[in-house]
């Protein structure tokens, strides 16, 4: 029967203590990840392998009885190789981590995160523990990892000076220091190579009691689901270089576009504009996506942000003056009805004006008339009376009073009777 399966082989039943554990081997490519698995099994099973993609598209897990107590362990991706992009290696290693979550659906007592004795820590290495923080979460070092040193063969009290390799982590410094402070100086020497079987349940021995010690609460799925957005971050930073280079490339067209707007022609630039504008949203709505909430395309974003604003005060400028020039158009036509208006008055108030002066005129040519009417009545009355006085002269000058007659009719013909006919002329003619 298979180390691990209890029960008949019929069925090949599964029975779960309360004291199993669960453990997740994590750590850097070439740090002997899948050796330590195997030390704890106390077989062969994991394979180390170079290539990133083998390690990591099937999650490898088995299970061991270690006095009475079953330990399943899952040997999880190795982190730093660089034979594949930097963003399709985050998604391999992210995808493999949740294969190694949905592995264990109860959760695992510990994280066995793994390093190598004997060589220095690194930026590399460094990384590799952000690289992980963001996968399962910020506090998960804390809270769930056990540092497993392998290469235990080579360590010598002789060579470091040091009593024990417990006073020899005391003395390290940097960022080691820290990562071992972090990890509650939680830490384990493991040797992989020695063959000696009470070694090896020492070391086993001395793990499990550092996986008892960390209050059994598991990390769970829960945990994992909460980490996503800062597993989110870490996708999105693989990919900023391509995001900054597909998002210049677009957003140069569009300002290059926006420089040949012209406003003395707007009707001619909305069509091009209002594209403009979509191209604009558009990007931005792409980065948007492409941060996914996390924040981190938040500078591309804002740059993209002040070129769809600048579209919208070029596009709402365009609008603003083909309103302008709409108006523009709408006085002129205004202005040549009111011209149109003005000199329709201006001829009918001249035809009223003539005819007003025509009535004068017919009116004054009508009192002339009447007038010189009465001249000529005035005319013929004068003669009249002057012909009656010619006639009373000649019938008088036979009377005795003859000279005084005739002085009285000589001053009567010449001067009363010629001073009044001039006078009656000269009004007629003022007239």
């Amino acid at each position: 029967m298979q180390n691990g399966w209890r029960g008949p082989s019929l069925g090949r039943i599964w029975i779960m203590p309360d004291n199993d554990l669960d453990l997740l081997l994590i750590g850097k490519t070439g740090n002997g990840k899948s050796s330590t698995g195997n030390t704890i099994l106390g077989r062969r099973v994991f394979k180390s392998s170079p290539s990133f993609t083998s390690v990591t598209k099937h999650v490898q897990f088995d299970y061991s009885d270690y006095n009475g107590r079953i330990i399943k362990v899952v040997d999880g991706p190795g982190i730093g190789d660089t034979d594949m992009s930097k963003e399709d290696a985050m998604n391999l290693v992210i995808d493999a981590m949740k294969h190694a979550i949905a592995a264990n659906p109860q959760g695992y007592h510990a994280f066995l995160l793994v390093v190598r004795f004997g060589v220095r820590f690194t930026e590399e290495d460094k990384q590799t523990i952000r690289l992980l923080k963001h996968i399962f979460g910020p506090t998960f070092v804390a809270d769930h990892c056990i540092l497993v040193m392998t290469g235990g063969d080579s360590y010598s009290p002789e060579e470091t000076g040091m009593d024990s390799f417990v006073d020899w982590c005391s003395t390290q410094q940097g960022e080691f220091k820290y990562l071992l402070e972090e990890c509650k100086q939680r830490f384990i020497l493991f040797d992989n190579k020695t063959k000696d079987p009470m070694k090896i349940k020492l070391q086993i021995y001395d793990l499990i009691k550092l996986v008892d010690n960390l209050n059994r609460k598991r990390y769970t799925d829960s945990h994992f689901q909460a980490a996503e957005h800062k597993r989110n971050s870490i996708l999105v930073e693989a990919k900023i270089p391509m995001i900054k280079e597909e998002s210049m490339r677009e957003a140069s067209l569009i300002l290059q576009q926006l420089s040949h707007v012209q406003l003395d022609q707007p009707e001619r630039q909305m069509e091009l504009l209002k594209s403009l504008d979509t191209r604009a949203k558009n990007l931005i709505s792409s980065i948007r996506a492409q941060d996914r909430q996390t924040g981190v395309l938040t500078e591309i974003i804002q740059n993209t942000q002040r070129i769809v604003e600048c579209v919208e005060e070029q596009l709402e400028s365009t609008e603003n003056a083909l309103k302008i020039q709409a108006l523009r158009e709408e006085h002129r036509k205004r202005l040549e009805e009111l011209r149109a208006e003005r000199e329709k008055m201006r001829l009918e108030a001249e035809e009223e004006l003539r005819h007003e002066t025509d009535m004068k005129i017919q009116a004054l040519e009508k009192e002339d008339e009447e007038n010189n009417s009465k001249i000529k009545q005035m005319e013929r009355k004068l003669q009249a009376d002057t012909e009656v006085v010619q006639e009373e002269f000649l019938e008088a000058k036979e009377n005795s009073a003859w000279e005084l007659i005739k002085l009285l009719g000589s001053t009567l013909l010449s001067a009363v009777a010629p001073a009044a006919i001039a006078f009656l002329k000269a009004w007629a003619t003022k007239r």
